[in-house]
């Protein structure tokens, strides 16, 4: 009896979840990384930073489990007592995995002010991103959504980096 309650209770797990990612449907939400991420940098003698940052996403699902749209970011960076603040703008693409799991690609258009010893200093440059991660259904149309990040930062004014870092991010499903 357990082993049919258990099948029946996945069935309408994957059920409901598969729902939420059919095509015509939106997706709005945020996320963010809650205040921390590791960066490493090509060149030798430059400190790791801790930032905070935040994502706005609104997408549409173009075909069944794969979403579109435009992603809008401010990230607040700090070493030391010096930093930065980065906006962005992008398209990104989600596929999910029957509702249980997605993965997803970004690129995006960056501008960023540095702040060093009270002189300030203005350049764009372009993010590259990669994610995993998964849906927790709250309610129907409602997912908090844990996510792994990879981003590669290029540009002529800046040196280039890797982020890798956690976001958690809460997302409606319309």
């Amino acid at each position: 009896m357990k082993k049919v309650w258990l099948i029946a209770t996945l069935v309408a797990i994957f059920g409901c979840a598969n729902a939420q990612t059919d095509r015509g449907k939106w997706l709005i939400g945020a996320s963010s990384s809650l205040g921390y991420s590791s960066t490493s940098y090509d060149e030798p003698g430059l400190d790791k930073t801790t930032s905070f940052n935040i994502e706005g996403v609104a997408g549409y699902f173009v075909i069944d489990n794969l979403a579109a749209g435009l992603n809008i970011g401010y990230d607040k960076e700090k070493q030391g007592d010096d930093g930065n603040t980065t906006t962005l703008i992008g398209p990104f693409v989600r596929y999910y995995a029957n509702g249980i799991f997605f993965l997803g690609a970004s690129y995006s258009s960056a501008s960023r002010e540095d702040v060093f010893a009270r002189a300030a200093d203005k350049f764009s440059f372009r993010v590259l991103a990669f994610e995993a991660g998964y849906p927790i259904w709250i309610i129907d149309q409602l997912a908090i959504e844990p996510t792994l990040n990879y981003g590669i930062a290029t540009g002529d004014e800046i040196v280039k980096s890797k982020t890798f870092g956690l976001s958690l991010g809460l997302n409606v499903y319309l």
